[in-house]
């Protein structure tokens, strides 16, 4: 199950946040997922509009997953993400600066599906100054 869940997260990570397929996230995560980052997000619906907004403040997001593994039900992911700042994002005004940031994913999967998720990563390097 452990490589299954693990192939599960880079397709979760490829299709939803790389390519923006955000109403494909019921393939990924379940109805009552709990997503812990920034804020922590509950259900699927807050999670797809999580996603939507963060895709609109950053268009050309892109994320890659530099290492990851797995063990029974978890998949632990390390990650670099490049974009720009190109609209509004919680309040602030765009800068138009590009950015790069690294993190760490944790994800816990019940029956094929992420059930809840831990994002940390380096929140100093978002260009959320004034241009």
């Amino acid at each position: 199950m452990s490589a299954e869940n693990k192939n599960t997260a880079r397709k979760f990570v490829e299709e939803i946040f790389n390519q923006g397929k955000i109403d494909d996230a019921k393939d990924f995560v379940t109805q009552d997922l709990i997503y812990h980052g920034l804020d922590e997000i509950r259900g699927l619906d807050d999670f797809k509009k999580f996603v939507s907004e963060d895709l609109k403040a950053f268009p050309d997001m892109q994320i890659t997953v530099v290492d990851d593994f797995a063990e029974q039900d978890k998949v632990a992911m390390r990650w670099t993400l490049k974009g720009t700042f190109q609209n509004e994002f919680r309040g602030v005004q765009p800068t138009n600066k590009k950015f790069e940031s690294q993190g760490v994913e944790i994800l816990h999967f019940e029956n094929g599906k992420i059930k809840e998720a831990w994002t940390v990563f380096d929140t100093a390097s978002l260009p959320l100054d004034k241009p």
